[in-house]
């Protein structure tokens, strides 16, 4: 019979009793080895949380922005569905005129030809930074520093606002650097600064295109019926490029 060999652990206090364990020599050596591979173990799951969180923060940004792409076909096809109810109508204003461009022809419109009239009159044309809505107090402005398209104000639950642009650089000889902000106007009238998380999900940086996605909570419980967004684009210089007002979707 093999004798098995085991080695004994004791605990002594100076003034007190005296206590031994016996433990076979492969469940020390065991435990030692677990217990020296715990800090090794301990990183490698900490660094496999932060790939999963990374991960996570990646998939959530790209379901919002499928949810967009997917609300703007959406409205696409809607807008569509009544432009071919209408064209199946016979006496509907205009049915000649949207089907002969669609069929490619050149057609002047109304407004083109009225153009020379107003010219000949003396009547200036409507300066490009009074388009859009709420010229009085807040004037709409366009410097052509960007184009900004296809914004999208929605009211998510749990007190968040989600705001969708498209930026496009102008000029495709250098880049185009900046930063989007936001102003909440509720319907009594009152702004309310709006606070990204995190602050610099609103810079940009941009050769040609940039779909910019930003999640804002809110501060506090605020009635959104009849709110609208005040949109600001700041470039380098922190000069106003662009301004303009956007309701807010339910």
């Amino acid at each position: 019979m093999k004798y098995k060999e085991s080695l004994s652990i004791i605990f002594m206090r100076d003034n007190g009793p005296r206590r031994s364990f016996r433990v076979r020599r492969g469940r020390f050596y065991a435990a030692l080895f677990f217990f020296a591979c715990l800090p090794i173990l301990s990183g490698g799951l900490g660094w496999q949380c932060w790939k999963l969180w990374q991960e996570n923060a990646t998939l959530r940004a790209n379901m919002l922005r499928f949810e967009s792409d997917y609300q703007e076909a959406q409205a696409t096809a809607e807008r569509l569905e009544h432009l071919e109810e209408l064209l199946r109508e016979e006496d509907v204003q205009g049915r000649t005129l949207v089907l002969r461009r669609l069929g490619g022809e050149d057609v002047a419109t109304p407004a083109e030809t009225a153009a020379p009239d107003k010219e000949d009159n003396g009547k200036a044309e409507a300066p490009r930074g009074m388009e859009g809505p709420g010229h009085e107090e807040f004037p709409a402005i366009d410097l052509d520093y960007v184009k900004v398209g296809n914004v999208q104000v929605r009211a998510l639950r749990g007190g968040k606002l989600r705001i969708a642009l498209d930026l496009r650089n102008t000029d495709s000889q250098r880049l185009a650097a900046g930063t989007v902000s936001g102003t909440l106007l509720t319907a009594d009238g009152t702004k309310h600064p709006l606070s990204f998380d995190p602050e610099n999900v609103g810079d940009f940086r941009i050769s040609r295109f940039k779909r910019t996605v930003i999640v804002v909570r809110l501060p506090g419980r605020l009635n959104l019926v009849n709110a609208q967004v005040i949109v600001e684009v700041r470039n380098q210089d922190d000069s106003v490029v662009f301004r303009n007002i956007f309701p807010v979707e339910q």
